[in-house]
């Protein structure tokens, strides 16, 4: 009897739902994840020595600068092992250069540099490179021959024919699509340009050190550094001595693009944010946005004029959250088509990349 109750009770509760299909809890869908930049060691394992292989276990000493070529490749300016040094497929090798300090021409590592400093790449797979005792500019081919560009072994200050002109040592240098190269002659306080045809000119800035902007020999610089150029044919200069970055026009016109012209780290806008005076390398994405080195830190300046801190901190080594990342003197900068930035991180003897993933 019992059990007839039972199973009248389970025919009339079925017969009220109306023969409903069971109701069963959903999974909410999982929030998007939220894209941040994030900083990792492409290559070097840390120890100062000199090292081919693996990217892993590859070793650097002190390496200065970095150029990103379109197909992925990496070049570096390995300062105390007198080389420019490759990274491609997962590899680091010599390009040129090792077999020595010195001034040597020829192909491979039968080249010999100083301290190769400043490196950038034109279109046509060409390297420039500059050095810390050195005032010629080298050019190395895509298939690592390496010649004299401009300069002779003479510092100091003379344009016309590149093989006459004079610069000092230890000058950034940056290349346009046509293969006019650019140099921030820094002892000089001149922003000088070498053009295809081989004529070494001032673009802007004269003998005197300061602060003034103006057009072409008008103007005023303080030890510039790092150089780039967008995407329109302006320059950005770092002013390392006026601790700001100069803008120069394609017609010369120099003005002030960000700082306020005191030291410090200060992040905001254009005018009131402030720079050190270890302002360093810069490279400009597909926006328009300007990511330079300032000591410790990688900073970033938007196409609006906005200041902020990409990365780093105090000196040191973590990888991570940009946020939380942090470098030992990073010397210099590069960037490749996907707008990863690329840091020759100097003390910590590593190359590392900041990306947005």
């Amino acid at each position: 009897m019992k059990a007839r109750f039972i199973l009248f009770v389970l025919v009339i509760v079925t017969a009220a739902n109306g023969c409903k299909k069971p109701k069963y809890d959903r999974p909410e869908p999982a929030p998007p994840t939220e894209k941040k930049w994030i900083v990792t060691t492409m290559a070097g394992e840390g120890t100062p020595s000199f090292v081919n292989g693996p990217v892993s276990s590859a070793t650097f000493h002190f390496p200065e600068d970095v150029a990103a070529a379109a197909d992925g490749t990496m070049f570096v300016t390995d300062v105390l092992n007198f080389c420019v040094r490759k990274i491609a497929a997962g590899q680091v090798s010599t390009f040129a250069g090792s077999s020595g300090f010195g001034i040597v021409n020829g192909n491979g590592i039968s080249a010999q540099f100083k301290n190769p400093y400043s490196v950038t790449l034109d279109a046509a797979g060409n390297l420039y490179t500059t050095d810390e005792n050195d005032p010629r500019i080298r050019k190395i081919s895509p298939g690592g021959n390496v010649s004299t560009y401009a300069g002779t072994e003479t510092p100091g200050f003379a344009n016309g024919n590149a093989d006459t002109a004079r610069f000092f040592p230890g000058n950034s240098i940056t290349a346009d699509a046509q293969g006019n190269v650019y140099i921030a002659d820094a002892i000089n306080n001149r922003i000088r340009k070498i053009s295809v045809t081989g004529q070494v000119s001032t673009i802007a800035g004269s003998d005197t050190a300061g602060f003034r902007d103006g057009i072409g020999a008008s103007a005023q610089f303080s030890f510039p550094g790092g150089i780039a150029l967008d995407r329109q044919g302006n320059l950005y200069v770092a002013d390392r001595g006026n601790f700001r970055i100069r803008k120069i026009t394609q017609d010369g016109q120099v003005s002030t693009f960000a700082g306020s012209g005191i030291p410090g780290v200060e992040n905001g806008s254009a005018a009131e944010a402030e720079f050190s005076a270890e302002l360093r390398d810069i490279v400009i994405d597909s926006e328009g946005n300007l990511y330079l080195i300032d000591f410790n830190r990688i900073r970033k300046i938007s196409s609006q004029g906005v200041v902020t801190t990409l990365a780093g901190s105090t000196a040191g080594f973590r990888d991570g959250d940009a946020s939380s990342a942090k470098f030992d003197f990073p010397a210099g900068l590069g960037i490749d088509p996907q707008d990863n930035i690329y840091v020759a991180d100097l003390n910590n003897n590593r190359i590392r990349k900041i990306s947005f993933e």
